[in-house]
C-alpha cells in the first residue's frame, strides 16, 4: 500500500505492439483473457503534458486489460499524439509505466502531490471516471529515484462494474482465448 496514494490495484505497461504483448501474457504468463477498450476513449476533457488536448486526439492506439487475482494488468499502445505514453516509448523504454490506485479524494491528493513538487502529466474525465497521473520523481531527490508514475483513479459505478466483470472473467478463464468482448 502507498501511504500517500492508497492501495495499488493496477500495473500498466506501455508497449509498442499490444497484440504481441497480449499473446505473451496469455500464452506464456497464463493471464487472460484481455479486453480491448474502444478507442478513442470518450473523454469529456483531457490534459496531456500540461496542455489541453482534443478529447478525440490519438493518445491511444490500443488499450487492453485483464486481471491476475485482484491486480489489473493494463497494456497501452500509444497513439501518435504527444503524451506521457508516447514520450516513454520514444525515449527507448517499454515496460511498467504506472501503478494505479483508486481514490475518492482525487482533488485533495493531486493538490498534496503538487505541494510536494510533483508534476501532473496526464489528467482527464471520462463518463466512468476522473483520473490524474502523478510523476513519482517528487522533490529534489526525485531524479535520483525515478520510477513508475502513479495514476489516481476516481471511479464511478459503471467503471467499478466493468472492472468487476473483467476480474470475474479472468478468474474463470479457461486459458483458451486471448481476447474477450466487453
Amino acid at each position: 500500500m502507498s501511504k500517500s496514494f492508497g492501495n495499488i490495484f493496477q500495473i500498466a505497461w506501455v508497449v509498442d505492439d499490444i497484440e504481441a504483448h497480449i499473446d505473451h501474457w496469455t500464452r506464456v504468463l497464463g493471464v487472460g483473457p484481455f479486453f480491448h477498450f474502444p478507442v478513442p476513449l470518450p473523454f469529456d476533457w483531457v490534459r496531456s503534458l500540461g496542455e489541453d488536448t482534443a478529447p478525440d486526439a490519438p493518445v491511444y492506439e490500443a488499450v487492453a486489460v485483464s486481471y491476475s487475482g485482484d491486480t489489473m494488468i493494463e497494456l497501452i499502445q500509444p497513439g501518435t499524439h504527444p503524451s506521457t505514453y508516447r514520450e516513454f516509448l520514444d525515449s527507448g523504454r517499454s515496460g511498467v509505466h504506472h501503478l494505479g490506485t483508486m481514490t475518492d479524494r482525487l482533488d485533495e491528493q493531486v493538490a498534496e502531490a503538487k505541494r510536494r513538487g510533483a508534476k501532473v502529466v496526464l489528467e482527464g474525465e471520462l463518463p466512468f471516471s476522473r483520473f490524474a497521473y502523478i510523476d513519482s520523481d517528487i522533490g529534489a531527490a526525485g531524479a535520483a529515484f525515478p520510477g513508475a508514475m502513479i495514476e489516481l483513479i476516481e471511479a464511478r459505478p459503471a467503471m467499478i462494474d466493468t472492472l468487476a466483470k473483467i476480474r470475474d472473467a479472468a478468474r474463470d478463464w479457461d486459458g483458451k482465448t486471448r481476447l474477450a468482448a466487453m
